[in-house]
């Protein structure tokens, strides 16, 4: 939320731009976070602004009154006078960190495919353990940006895992609303924990 919007509940975004990245989970969190809160869908008013520095910039300057923008550029916003009026921590049915793979690519790589998984779950481990010790990392990397080298700590990541029926559920739901998906996909074809470390 700009920190000038004057908007100071949920209910005020009733039909103000929110500026997202369309046909993304920008967007689905969008949809889903505000439709918990009581917005309905025509309720919602969205922009695309697809570069997420874009939004920020657009934020910052109070040309969008709301965006919803990931951490660290989140947290980037707050530190610019952006305020959070809502996040996905209050709903965490909907978030879920997500790897897909061609099933031709995992059917010829499956040691490939288990090997990426463990290096992965470990590296988690390792941040997870002491988030501290790969901050230089952050800036070296351009994780983050400049402005919050230094400030800006890693949260605690997810460890490795797979959505459940009913998210994947919801999302393809959404996807098929959207016109993003025009047939269903079945879970059982699609999800597996075969490869989870």
């Amino acid at each position: 939320m700009a920190g000038n919007s004057g908007i100071n509940s949920v209910q005020e975004l009733k039909g103000v731009d929110i500026g997202i990245s369309q046909g993304t989970i920008i967007e689905y969190i969008t949809d889903r976070l505000l439709q918990a809160e009581g917005l309905s869908g025509e309720e919602i008013k969205t922009l695309a602004v697809p570069k997420m520095p874009d939004r920020l910039a657009l934020l910052g300057s109070g040309e969008l009154k709301a965006a919803t923008l990931p951490d660290p550029l989140s947290f980037l916003a707050v530190q610019q006078g952006a305020r959070i009026l809502l996040d996905d921590s209050r709903y965490p049915g909907f978030g879920h960190s997500t790897y897909a793979f061609r099933k031709s690519f995992i059917d010829q790589n499956p040691q490939a495919m288990q090997g990426f998984l463990l290096a992965l779950e470990e590296a988690v481990q390792m941040i997870n353990a002491d988030p501290g010790k790969w901050e230089n990392l952050l800036g070296e990397y351009n994780l983050v940006p400049a402005p919050l080298i230094g400030s800006y700590q890693i949260p605690p990541l997810p460890t490795g895992s797979v959505p459940d029926q009913q998210l994947w559920e919801d999302v393809l739901a959404w996807a098929k609303m959207k016109d993003l998906v025009g047939q269903d996909i079945s879970y059982d074809q699609s999800v597996t924990k075969k490869y989870l470390p």
